[in-house]
């Protein structure tokens, strides 16, 4: 049943060339959450009673699981997560696990309450526990699967941007170098003249109408206040969506919150002090990982230390001085990528610099240095694996921001300096956003960024995020 009414949940009316409008699009993909919530959390209940300690345990006792149902479609409904797609222009499981895991933890409590009154069928502790964690699990998996039948069903969200403010060119690269957000940028709409500026603001309306628009981005464009807030009011309606770039994007984050003063949105961001209670519970986190990490690794690090050696002459490791935390210097670990001489042919090199925007990186796509282990290493990112070494020593964490070489650390003065108050890490923000694709300008934004806005769940959600990156081998060179 699950199925079959997941797939009819998603089938289009129209033909595939025809554009489907955005109402029908948000209509059908709540329905299919929800048909996949259902499916996701009955089958966790199931495997729950298929490897119960219970040993009078039955799967037919899932039946009374049946009346439940209704109340976690309620309970997913009242944290919001049947809503979040239509009003915001990236879609994403991760950023709704913290309103799942808090209505998880509520529909755990009924659940248990329920079963408790039905004679001879209680819970026991660890059938919750795999309810709980195998539910959560799936329901975020389910979820992403809808999230891309949606996608090659209706096909990509079109996207008009208004204004042509400097804020715009890391959202488009972002937008180009990330298919997975479902965006297709269409044009600009501006009152200076440019190649891709499809007309004036004044055009606005009939601009939507004629491209079939999903959703307008506003920057600040250089026409008049009123005028461009009458023309949005003019063009805000059911298939059209608003999202605004604010101009100092820089120092938002996703916890950030908006606050009502009297009919006046505020953003007011985290207060940067953090409790010893939070950076021991991080660092406790960075030494469990860390050192159980290594242990499950270390096949893959003595193949990685043969290969190195069998390939070319020099040490298995490469070992590099950093600035950590509060500047302090410590000497990073990594394996082996390039020709022993490496650094002595950099200097004759620096004029081949592929770094985007300039900066004190050196970066090269096809650098002639990597040895043919060393590339391999690279592309999957085994080569960063012993800095795990450095996290279990304290010099490094598993989030963090990014440990620059010595020369390069020296060049980051003023408010970029305020990265050093941060433990640098394995990963980071600039990984899981592009990694050397990324210009040295921004990646210091982003440091920036990470270390006033740090929370413990942004930190899980850039280690989940890693793991896709690295697959897709973005940036990797």
């Amino acid at each position: 049943m699950g199925a079959a009414a997941l797939a009819t949940a998603l089938e289009a009316e129209a033909r595939p060339e025809v554009l489907v409008p955005h109402p029908r699009r948000d209509y059908v993909l709540r329905r299919a959450l929800a048909i996949a919530d259902l499916v996701a959390v009955s089958l966790a209940l199931l495997l729950a009673f298929w490897i119960s300690p219970v040993e009078s345990r039955d799967l037919g006792d899932a039946v009374w699981f049946l009346p439940l149902l209704p109340v976690w479609l309620v309970l997913f409904r009242a944290y919001g997560l049947y809503g979040l797609d239509a009003k915001r222009i990236t879609h994403g499981a991760l950023d709704e696990v913290p309103a799942l895991f808090h209505s998880f933890l509520i529909g755990l409590l009924i659940s248990w309450a329920w079963f408790r009154a039905v004679p001879a069928h209680q819970l026991a502790l660890g059938e919750l526990v795999t309810l709980g964690l195998a539910g959560l699990v799936l329901v975020v998996l389910m979820r992403s699967l809808v999230r891309r039948m949606s996608l090659r069903r209706f096909g990509r969200e079109r996207v008009l941007f208004i204004g042509r403010s400097p804020v715009l060119r890391p959202l488009l690269r972002k937008i180009r170098t990330h298919p997975e957000y479902g965006l297709e940028l269409v044009g600009f709409v501006d009152d200076e003249a440019g190649s891709d500026v499809l007309g004036s603001t004044s055009e606005l309306t009939d601009l939507v109408d004629q491209h079939h628009i999903d959703w307008i981005v506003l920057a600040f464009s250089e026409a008049p206040h009123e005028q461009t807030l009458e023309l949005v009011r003019e063009v805000r309606r059911p298939d059209v969506h608003l999202s605004i770039v604010p101009n100092f994007y820089e120092l938002f984050a996703s916890n950030a919150a908006i606050e009502d003063i009297e009919g006046v949105p505020v953003v007011s961001l985290p207060s940067m002090q953090f409790s010893r209670t939070v950076r021991m519970l991080k660092r406790t986190f960075d030494i469990v990982a860390s050192g159980a990490g290594l242990l499950l690794i270390s096949p893959i690090l003595a193949v990685s230390a043969i290969a190195i050696k069998l390939d070319s002459r020099g040490p298995v490791f490469f070992r590099q001085a950093r600035h950590g935390r509060g500047g302090r210097e410590f000497r990073i670990v990594k394996f082996r990528t390039m020709v022993a001489d490496a650094e002595a042919q950099r200097l004759a090199m620096t004029h081949l610099n592929q770094m985007e925007g300039g900066g004190p990186l050196f970066k090269m796509a096809d650098d002639p240095r990597i040895t043919r282990v060393g590339a391999f290493l690279r592309k999957w990112s085994i080569d960063e694996l012993p800095q795990l070494w450095n996290v279990l020593r304290g010099e490094m964490s598993l989030v963090g921001p990014r440990p620059f070489v010595i020369h390069e650390s020296e060049q980051i003065t003023g408010w970029a300096s305020r990265r050093l108050e941060t433990t640098p890490g394995i990963t980071g923000l600039w990984q899981v956003l592009g990694r050397n694709d990324i210009p040295f300008e921004e990646m210091v934004k982003l440091d920036y960024v990470y270390v006033t806005n740090w929370s413990l769940w942004w930190d899980v959600k850039i280690l989940v995020q890693t793991l896709p990156t690295v697959l897709k081998r973005q940036g990797a060179y």
